[in-house]
């Protein structure tokens, strides 16, 4: 399928991917995801209350079951709180994979009967030793935090995933705030064995709730297609280190839960030694431990949202580390008990940020279909810190004063926050601007003179000349059918890399812009090409596709090779349309005639005057992309790793794009129609008709087009295309329309794409697999092949645009088609050189 092409001509053919925004059918939704959210939050609560209600008071407990002697107890504390992390760290990665055969509901059963087992080996332990294993089964059979953070990370959609990790971590934190104030209480009563074993019970009782309750979606239909469909090449498992920053990243986690978990033996000591009253030590010290994690619980809902904010996720975990290193050195002071709660809390506050801030820019920056690997991943980074710190807390201890292992704790911390200085700063230099992915604060509308916050470096358009590789003419009948293209060939030889050794293509002396146009029955374009700065002004409209824009991400750094060229329209002043007139009365160096009538001609544009005047005029106008909105992403995708390896700037600043002066030639807007192979006709004109009225069309396509057409101009309208023949849907419901549309923004309700993606195809519906095609003969045609249906449309009005546009709001992915698209395979662009000045 053409899933697997660039933009322009191939994104255009169909795009199968989950929309986004895209959620299992409501009935499931509806009834599951409460329940679902529901039991995993109290699962997460009960496990981690069972895994720290002897944390803070470790020493305390062990010296009742037989340790004497500060440096017996400190090393028995910091081994027996260092073992379940040691053991999840193993543990994870096989339970993960298990996980995957099974289905993740399963692994949360089996944590939680784990969870049992373990806690009643610990309430009948008489020695460390026999402690010691049941905190080994604890780590060994747990991970039910584990998963459900990696749920959370791997799932939604990107600009609330912060949120989803924040909500995951207050369970956690709400689970450590309860178990350490029961085990401070019951420590001194000889109660803590009978606490346990009610936990083992309630464990037990969640675990049989759970195995009856969670509904787990499975896989959809569309990720095992891409899997089955995608190229040797791509089904090659990606690398973490590809994550910018992954090394420096995964080093600052590990020193800052050092930092944080080598505390917890010590601080109990030190707070044994500030207190006024030593008996009440042991109480003082569950308290202290349950404010700070009453701060994180708090926190962890803060810091989602503002990772969703400001999308710096890295920034957040370098001001958190520090946040925590500062409050640790503070109370290594001789503080009063009181004096130090306001010290804990910040260290509470600071630390719910690491973890989901480490969570989510893994998230991030992996494919679709392994973000929860990424996640685990990352989560393995926290647990070697958590582990470590308290394993060498102990001999700390005893070679070190208690205050100076504080210390030690405090300087871990400060050296997470300064491991992550650098991959925070490469974030800034590279971070997803508001035109990229998700983040909706910056939409220009189609309007491309119309004064626009833009939050770019640059007032307009940068553009540069490249060195193109051009078609030999030898080859130059493959451009007929306009998807011959390096990244696009069904061989594997069919490769940028296959296609210069082969002569395929041949690359120009000297950088040139270069001049295009083509004519025919479907239009005429004509424009400049160019290679153009990433920070330019350049203007969105439509949403895009993360794990889209990863694919075409990974297309590029395979071939070492931009994607086709990008469609900018800027309105202009006659500088652009100049010099393509004057260049145009030449010999064109490229000529094809495509099968579907229309002509394409390139020529160069060398004469230094004349790319100076292009350079000049654009540099002061905005662009807007037309049609390129997943290849710029993209791009930037590409820039940020390439930036992340230390690489400055090069090639991966800019990207290919025909830049169209729309005042000379005004670009067509057309509609994207939707296909749905796997919709039942009969189920679909079933539900439709209750909701719509029903009209049933006869004669040739263009008269229901027509029909479609006049109605579509007055209000909401589509037309249905089955194997059995087309129907009008008019008159939509409003009560229908009003639920639907519920979670839509309140500009968007009205334009007709919203009204056929959020009410018909997911609301109504239920689709996963949903194909674009702007060619409605074509769009049938597809349908009645494989059974499924069409649903044609009309295409957003200027008014649509410049509502959303006004709104701060983008229409959803593939809402819009503007053309004629320029042809994809005339001239090329490599990323293993710089652009050429001269």
């Amino acid at each position: 399928m053409a899933a697997a092409r660039s933009g322009g001509e191939a994104v255009t053919r169909a795009l199968r991917t989950r929309p986004s925004g895209s959620s299992p059918p409501q009935t499931v939704a509806t009834s599951a995801h409460g329940r679902n959210m529901g039991l995993l939050w109290v699962g997460q609560f009960v496990n981690t209350a069972g895994l720290m209600m002897l944390v803070p008071i470790m020493p305390f407990y062990l010296r009742q079951i037989g340790t004497s002697g500060l440096a017996e107890t400190q090393t028995w504390a910091g081994v027996a709180i260092a073992a379940p992390a040691l053991a999840l760290t193993v543990a994870t990665p096989l339970w993960g994979r298990l996980g995957d055969r099974i289905g993740r509901k399963w692994m949360v059963v089996r944590a939680l009967l784990g969870l049992a087992v373990a806690m009643i080996v610990m309430a009948t332990a008489s020695s460390p030793l026999v402690l010691m294993a049941g905190r080994l089964l604890q780590g060994t059979l747990g991970g039910v935090v584990e998963a459900a953070a990696a749920f959370a990370g791997s799932t939604g959609s990107d600009e609330k995933r912060g949120s989803a990790l924040g909500k995951s971590f207050s369970a956690t934190a709400a689970g450590a705030l309860a178990g350490p104030i029961a085990g401070g209480l019951l420590v001194g009563s000889g109660g803590l064995p009978q606490l346990m074993l009610g936990i083992a019970g309630s464990a037990v009782a969640l675990a049989v709730a759970c195995a009856w309750g969670l509904r787990e979606p499975g896989r959809t239909r569309a990720a095992d297609e891409r899997s089955t469909e995608a190229r040797p090449g791509e089904r090659e498992r990606p690398s973490v280190l590809r994550v910018p920053g992954a090394v420096a990243l995964a080093l600052a986690a590990i020193a800052a839960y050092f930092g944080v978990y080598g505390l917890i033996p010590v601080y109990a000591e030190h707070v044994e030694s500030t207190a006024a009253d030593r008996a009440g030590a042991s109480l003082w010290v569950g308290v202290l431990h349950s404010v700070m994690w009453g701060a994180t619980l708090l926190g962890s809902f803060w810091w989602g949202k503002h990772n969703d904010l400001t999308g710096r996720p890295l920034r957040t975990f370098a001001l958190a580390a520090a946040g925590c290193a500062a409050s640790i050195a503070i109370m290594s002071l001789p503080l009063d008990p009181y004096a130090m709660i306001p010290f804990r809390l910040l260290q509470g506050f600071c630390f719910a940020a690491l973890a989901q801030s480490a969570f989510l820019h893994f998230s991030k920056h992996a494919p679709g279909e392994h973000k929860s690997t990424f996640v685990s991943t990352a989560n393995s980074y926290l647990l070697i810190g958590q582990s470590a710190g308290p394993l060498l807390a102990g001999p700390l201890v005893a070679m070190l004063s208690t205050p100076s292992a504080v210390l030690v704790m405090a300087g871990a911390c400060s050296l997470g926050c300064l491991l992550a200085i650098k991959p925070c700063l490469d974030e800034k230099r590279s971070r997803i601007d508001p035109g990229e992915l998700t983040d909706n604060t910056d939409l220009a509308g189609i309007d491309a003179t119309r004064p626009i916050p833009l939050t770019s470096q640059r007032a307009g358009v940068a553009a540069v000349p490249f060195r193109g590789w051009l078609i030999d003419p030898r080859h130059l009948g493959s451009l007929a059918t306009r998807y011959a293209t390096p990244w696009n060939g069904e061989e594997t030889s069919s490769t940028p890399v296959a296609w210069q050794r082969r002569g395929v293509i041949v690359q120009d002396r000297q950088p040139a812009f270069y001049a295009y146009e083509q004519t025919g029955p479907h239009g005429t374009l004509s424009g400049v090409l160019a290679a153009v700065h990433l920070d330019s002004a350049l203007r969105t409209h439509e949403e895009v596709v993360p794990e889209r824009a990863t694919q075409l991400a990974r297309f590029m750094d395979h071939g070492r090779m931009n994607l086709d060229p990008a469609l900018l329209g800027v309105s202009g002043d006659g500088h652009i349309t100049r010099q393509l007139a004057r260049t145009t009365r030449q010999q064109p160096i490229t000529e094809v005639r495509a099968q579907d009538g229309q002509t394409h001609r390139l020529w160069r544009i060398t004469d230094r005057s004349a790319r100076d005047e292009i350079t000049a005029d654009l540099g002061t106008r905005a662009a807007f992309i037309a049609d390129g909105h997943h290849r710029c992403a993209a791009a930037r995708q590409h820039r940020r790793a390439a930036r992340a390896e230390g690489r400055g700037p090069g090639p991966w600043d800019h990207f290919p794009a025909l830049l169209v002066d729309i005042s000379a030639t005004p670009l067509r807007l057309g509609p994207v129609h939707r296909i749905l192979p796997q919709l039942d006709p009969h189920h679909a004109l079933r539900t439709v008709s209750a909701r719509f009225r029903v009209h049933p069309l006869h004669g040739p396509l263009r008269h229901w087009l027509a029909a479609l057409k006049h109605h579509a101009d007055r209000e909401p309208a589509f037309l249905l295309a089955t194997p059995r023949g087309g129907f009008l849907l008019t008159d939509p419901h409003p009560d229908f329309l009003s639920a639907a549309l519920a979670d839509t923004p309140p500009p968007l309700r009205s334009t007709h794409v919203a009204v056929l993606d959020a009410a018909l195809v997911h609301h109504l519906w239920h689709a996963r697999h949903v194909e674009c095609e702007p060619n409605a003969a074509t769009a049938i045609h597809v349908a009645r092949r494989t059974g499924g249906v069409a649903v044609l449309t009309n295409p957003p009005s200027q008014h649509d645009l410049r509502t959303a546009a006004s709104s701060g709001i983008r229409l959803p992915p593939r809402s819009t088609s503007f053309g004629p698209k320029p042809h994809p395979g005339l001239v090329f662009r490599t990323l293993d050189e710089h652009e050429g000045r001269a």
